[in-house]
């Protein structure tokens, strides 16, 4: 029960996620099992051994309520299988997506995060075609998606000091497999295009 309280995290997903709402059915059920058991233990159990006869009925009844509360609690606990705790499913919404570009003029490494709709950062790390350092002017970063009639999103990425290039201002709206695009600007003369797909979860 401990670990099930630890991987809800917020209290409402107890209310918002089917793992939540298990664990409360799961609690309550629980909650009835040690009321009933302590009933029938300071209870029923002295007056049914002194041979009331009207409460080792009540007493028999009691009990095999408890063991249908109790199939019932093997029941809940099997449906957690089917239902990822909420902690699994934001560390799983927080992955990135990622994909390698290599050919034989330059590669790199994009990362979109969180892989996922709405506001993200690409992260992008550049290599020249046999993995040396490459000192690029200037890095763009294009998402398209013709199928979803939506305009292809352009943004210029900013170097930092660790040699990586990052988009932070980055909005993608809908899901799927898009086209990730990096226009590398290697000189004034030079521009090296790199694209590949990738995708996109909700």
């Amino acid at each position: 029960i401990v670990l099930a309280i630890i991987q809800v995290q917020a209290p409402a997903a107890l209310l918002e996620t089917a793992y939540g709402r298990l664990l409360l059915i799961k609690l309550a059920l629980l909650f009835f099992l040690f009321t009933l058991a302590a009933t029938n233990r300071w209870k029923l159990t002295a007056p049914a051994e002194a041979g009331e006869t009207e409460v080792q009925r009540r007493l028999v009844r009691s009990i095999g309520v408890e063991m249908l509360i109790i199939l019932a609690i093997f029941g809940v606990a099997a449906g957690w299988r089917f239902t990822p705790p909420p902690r699994a499913l934001a560390i799983a919404a927080a992955q990135p997506a990622s994909i390698h570009i290599h050919t034989p003029k330059a590669m790199a490494d994009l990362s979109i995060t969180p892989g996922h709709v709405g506001p993200v950062a690409a992260s992008i790390v550049i290599m020249t075609g046999d993995f040396g350092p490459l000192d690029a002017e200037q890095v763009t970063l294009v998402l398209s998606k013709p199928d979803a009639g939506i305009e292809p999103i352009k943004r210029a990425a900013t170097k930092r000091g660790d040699g990586t290039w990052r988009v932070d201002d980055l909005v993608v709206p809908v899901p799927g497999r898009w086209t990730a695009r990096l226009d590398i600007l290697v000189s004034d003369f030079e521009i090296v295009k790199l694209e590949a797909p990738i995708d996109i979860g909700r």
